[in-house]
């Protein structure tokens, strides 16, 4: 007897335990869980106006069945559905997107009834796909920003400024641009100056004295879009100095003759220079030294001079 009684206790125990297990897979089978949708992009990161494949799947079963794809600036933001496929027999979908701002992307299975996606929101939240729809999870989606500017090779006279315009895209009002040149090995900032409603900038520059160096211009990114660094250039200043011509039939001092060769006291051999003189512009290489007569600092070989059709003793304008 005692024996059953202990079968019958433990029964009894167990009954509750078991009518649990059988209410929670009863309510599970109720349900249709969705597979979810898997998506790629390429590529992940892309400057602006330039063009990210986003291939998906899902199950073949699913063929012939419509997915949207949706948009938005963050996971907890609102969504905005951008572009339609057909899932084919494969289970495949494809879309091509030209994306403006950074954010996130996810592909929704479209409602049966061909309708718009059913969604599930409660008070306060976003909308997100119900849990009978399948869905992609948000795919993350950089887009750098984008310069127009047009390449200059900037040529002024001591003491001149010039001026760099171009446009930032997309065309946002307001967006911190910079202008840096190369100063040794390094860029350093010059200008800034700000986007206008269209996107357009303009940035002025006074190098200062005789150099040339080379121009960008950069923007930091921000929520929207990312970094862009575009090229603007080089800058050539000049300054006056006086010059004499040779004639440099003989052996250099540095070794070797240039085609347009000119003799400087200080600056190593090899150095390019340029040149400008009567309207006319060269590039010659330091392959002598000299002049060493009091006031002039350019000897120019006999190539040299006639290319800027200069003789004798004159001013002319460096830039190196």
């Amino acid at each position: 007897m005692r024996s059953v009684h202990v079968i019958i206790a433990t029964t009894l125990l167990l009954a509750p335990v078991v009518a649990l297990t059988l209410t929670h897979v009863t309510a599970a089978a109720g349900q249709t869980v969705p597979t979810p949708l898997s998506l790629n992009l390429t590529p992940r990161t892309v400057r602006f106006g330039h063009r990210v494949k986003v291939n998906g799947r899902a199950p073949a079963a699913d063929a012939g069945k419509r997915v949207v794809l949706e948009t938005a600036p963050s996971p907890d933001a609102s969504w905005r559905t951008v572009a339609s496929a057909q899932i084919n027999r494969r289970g495949h979908f494809r879309f091509q997107l030209w994306p403006r701002r950074s954010g996130v992307i996810r592909a929704v299975q479209a409602a049966p009834s061909g309708g718009p996606t059913a969604f599930v929101a409660s008070a306060g939240s976003v909308p997100a796909p119900s849990a009978t729809v399948p869905s992609s999870a948000p795919a993350p989606l950089t887009v750098a920003a984008r310069f127009a500017v047009d390449r200059h090779q900037f040529a002024i006279l001591d003491r001149g400024r010039i001026r760099v315009s171009g446009h930032l895209l997309p065309a946002i009002a307001g967006r911190r641009v910079r202008l840096q040149a190369r100063i040794g090995r390094r860029w350093r900032a010059v200008a800034a100056s700000r986007t206008g409603r269209r996107g357009g900038f303009g940035l002025r520059y006074a190098p200062g004295s005789a150099t040339q160096r080379d121009l960008r211009v950069v923007f930091g990114g921000d929520g929207g879009n990312g970094r862009a660094v575009g090229s603007a250039g080089t800058v050539s200043v000049f300054s006056p100095s006086v010059a004499s011509w040779y004639y440099d039939g003989g052996a250099t001092a540095c070794g070797f003759h240039a085609g347009l060769g000119v003799a400087n006291r200080t600056l190593p051999c090899g150095t390019k220079v340029t040149l400008h003189y009567g309207g006319r512009t060269v590039t010659a290489t330091v392959d002598d030294r000299g002049p060493y007569v009091g006031g002039r600092s350019w000897d120019l070989n006999q190539a040299t001079a006639a290319a800027l059709g200069f003789a004798g003793v004159g001013t002319v304008w460096v830039s190196g």
